[in-house]
């Protein structure tokens, strides 16, 4: 067989392939499944964060599916070039018994967030199904054998963070949950008006603000070093960790 016979079939074979994974690629797009459901509520949540509610009251099935702390879903609207992943920050018992999603939004210039940011009350979006395990609390029980519980959140992390422990996860069963919040000062510190149900529920709060102003008297700098300052753990092998947020927060030594 010739080289120019050789070139030609190789030619036809590779443009073959190219056209079998476009065609697979549009496959895998089409097996999305959009659900539309109007916003209910769109509030500023602390400095670039907003919160976000989705009324899925019309999607039972939708609703439904969400069962575990830590899921996520991705949400489109009809402009945007892309679709915007984002973790729940509502327990699934608010789904369950409102219709509810909610989320914690940051709003980045140029993105789909950014965009859905600046939607209204009323305004239509597109969601997938819930996807992702979840966080599996299965691994941290039962609780006397976990009694120590760390979790490490920062900036708009704490999202799913809320949603666990808004689930609830047997805190007040536990001797020591501690959760580190990182950010970088006090205005971009979301939920805030939550610590308090957080703190009677069993969970610590310890506040870390990177560049904090003159006035702040708390931990500063990031959340694996206000951890590694306080090293307060009695049993290794008894404690469980929970983390969302920079992977430098694994960088832990200890």
């Amino acid at each position: 067989m010739s080289i120019l016979r050789r070139l030609h079939l190789n030619l036809r074979t590779t443009t073959r392939r190219r056209r079998l994974a476009t065609a697979s690629a549009a496959l895998r797009q089409d097996t999305t499944v959009w659900t539309p459901a109007p916003l209910s509520e769109v509030e500023h949540a602390a400095e670039s964060l907003f919160h976000i509610a989705i009324d899925v009251s019309d999607a039972p099935d939708h609703a439904a599916s969400h069962t575990l702390a830590g899921q996520y879903l991705q949400l489109r609207l009809p402009d945007a070039l892309k679709p915007s992943f984002l973790a729940i920050a509502s327990p699934p018992k608010l789904a369950a018994a409102r219709g509810v999603f909610e989320f914690l939004v940051k709003s980045v210039a140029g993105s789909t967030a950014e965009a859905l940011c600046a939607l209204k009350r009323g305004d239509v979006v597109e969601l997938s199904q819930v996807m992702g395990n979840g966080f599996n609390i299965d691994r941290i029980h039962p609780p006397k054998n976990f009694g120590t519980v760390l979790v490490f959140a920062t900036g708009s992390g704490i999202s799913p963070i809320r949603s666990l422990i808004e689930s609830g996860f047997d805190a007040a069963k536990r001797s020591d949950v501690r959760l580190y919040y990182g950010a970088r000062n006090l205005q971009r510190m979301a939920y805030q008006d939550r610590f308090k149900d957080w703190e009677s529920s069993g969970v610590k709060i310890v506040p870390v603000l990177s560049q904090p102003d003159e006035s702040w008297t708390g931990e500063s700098g990031y959340v694996q070093a206000a951890f590694s300052r306080e090293k307060q753990i009695s049993d290794p092998l008894a404690t469980g960790a929970v983390l969302c947020g920079q992977k430098q927060m694994t960088e832990v030594r200890y």
